[in-house]
């Protein structure tokens, strides 16, 4: 390896350094205090680490990971979700000395190095490796609050569950190199696929399906998001939805002419089903946590809508519309669940967590009132939020591709998302029926709340921004 390739590679190793500081701290003190800070200011150091040797191009780094631009670009988002459950977690716990308070640090780095990874993989091996670390992380993550029930019994859905997408994939693979012989992704995608090879494919795309919870595969989705800590289902809902995006998007990327109208058509349907199933749930929920679980379908039904394009179309674009729509959902479901652990404490028997909780708190709190309604309105694809922008971009490709079934099924799934959406925003400003709770002083926390707000106003109202720039970041080296 050369000096230059050990460079690109000083995010992840700065973030794997900082683990194992991160386990020294934990076992010399435990200092809840102290091991967020610790946390914080690694993640920090991987950002700047990062943007500093932002890819111009793509580099293979080792046999199993590569450096290229449009990972780089998800790897923003990763890190950008890391640091808003960080620095979330002291507000929600309360900022007492819990016995799992150096843990819980401890899991989130592990999964973020594990979702860092999985973006950067280009080999079967670093694929499977990643794909476990980031899902074994996240899993002790939804289960750290043992006192809760529903958190230890969304756990063990989630590992049954997510343990059977994960042999389906290597099973897959396990077909794909039987019929190729080959292990890299390009080399193993490259060669068009006989029966036997689609078939792994398929496997494959059903195991990712399962990870960004599409229909059919999304009905483990409500429980586990009810039952987690609003913490972790932040994390769940962001880091992993993005990081399993990444990945497929790029096998999408590699799929032969040969099999590709036959995955389009497959993926087509599932994307139709989840955007318009997905909002019909969502329809019917009281609870917020279900209810973000039925629109996190619905809206990874919006983003597979580009990775369906991007088979058929010029891929810079198309990449560009899959990362402003994924970067959109991702500041909206910070917000929102932000300002639910803000009104939520990790000691309390439930999180504050139904529609008729946050009923009239923009009375109390109206800074987190007005947070969550515009978190909502970007949510719904309502201009002058970044969420409009996002959608404007698949709309675009999809009549640009003449694709009419997905784009009725987005307008459809839009309409009936706007309905529920209001519907929580109507209640913020209704009459209050109890007193709330009191929000902690951490006004890091708020700081970093607040940036995440402005920048979902900013990239709505001058989308040119990010948008002039993107094409250029995301530009195939």
């Amino acid at each position: 390896m050369s000096l230059n390739e050990l460079w690109l590679l000083s995010p992840v190793l700065l973030l794997s350094a900082g683990i194992l500081v991160l386990m020294l701290q934990t076992s010399w003190q435990r200092h809840a205090a102290l091991a967020r800070g610790l946390t914080l200011l690694i993640l920090l150091l991987t950002l700047a680490a990062h943007l500093y040797w932002y890819p111009s191009q793509a580099q293979t780094l080792t046999l199993l990971f590569e450096h290229e631009p449009v990972g780089a670009f998800f790897t923003l988002m990763l890190l950008l979700a890391g640091l808003s459950v960080a620095f979330l977690q002291g507000p929600y716990s309360g900022g007492q000395s819990r016995e799992v308070s150096e843990e819980f640090y401890l899991l989130l780095l592990l999964s973020t190095l594990g979702a860092m990874l999985l973006v950067m993989a280009r080999h079967v091996a670093g694929v499977l490796i990643s794909i476990e670390l980031m899902s074994l992380s996240m899993l002790a993550m939804l289960a750290y609050n043992r006192q809760r029930r529903d958190s230890l019994e969304g756990a063990i859905k989630y590992l049954l569950l997510s343990g059977a997408a994960t042999s389906l994939m290597l099973l897959g693979f396990g077909i794909l190199y039987a019929v190729t012989g080959k292990l890299l992704l390009t080399e193993m995608l490259a060669v068009s696929p006989g029966l036997l090879g689609k078939a792994g494919m398929v496997l494959v795309v059903a195991a990712l399906a399962f990870k960004l919870s599409l229909v059919p595969l999304h009905f483990w989705t409500p429980d586990v998001y009810q039952g987690a800590p609003l913490n972790s289902t932040l994390l769940l809902t962001t880091l992993s939805k993005a990081a399993v995006f990444a990945l497929l998007i790029k096998l999408m990327l590699m799929i032969p002419e040969g099999f590709a109208q036959d995955l389009i058509r497959m993926l087509s349907w599932m994307a139709i089903a989840s955007m318009l199933l997905g909002n019909w749930l969502a329809l019917q929920q009281s609870n917020l946590k279900r209810l973000m679980a039925y629109s996190a379908i619905a809206h990874m039904g919006y983003v597979l809508v580009a990775a369906v394009i991007a088979m058929d179309l010029d891929h810079r674009l198309v990449l560009e519309a899959a990362a402003y729509y994924l970067l959109a959902y991702l500041i909206a479901s910070i917000l929102i669940f932000s300002v639910l652990a803000n009104l939520s404490r990790l000691d309390a028997d439930q999180d504050v967590d139904r529609i008729e909780q946050i009923r009239g708190l923009f009375w109390q709190h109206p800074w987190l009132a007005v947070i969550l309604a515009l978190a909502f309105l970007s949510l719904a694809g309502m201009p002058v939020t970044v969420g409009f922008i996002g959608k404007f971009y698949l709309l675009t490709l999809a009549v640009k591709l003449s694709a009419w079934w997905l784009l009725s099924a987005m307008l459809i799934g839009s309409a009936v998302g706007l309905y529920y959406y209001l519907r929580v925003i109507f209640s913020l400003f209704a009459e209050p029926d109890q007193q709330r709770h009191s929000t902690p002083a951490f006004y890091l926390s708020k700081l970093w709340l607040g940036l995440i707000a402005g920048s979902l106003l900013v990239l709505g109202l001058l989308p040119g921004l990010l948008g002039d720039h993107l094409g250029r970041l995301l530009l195939l080296g």
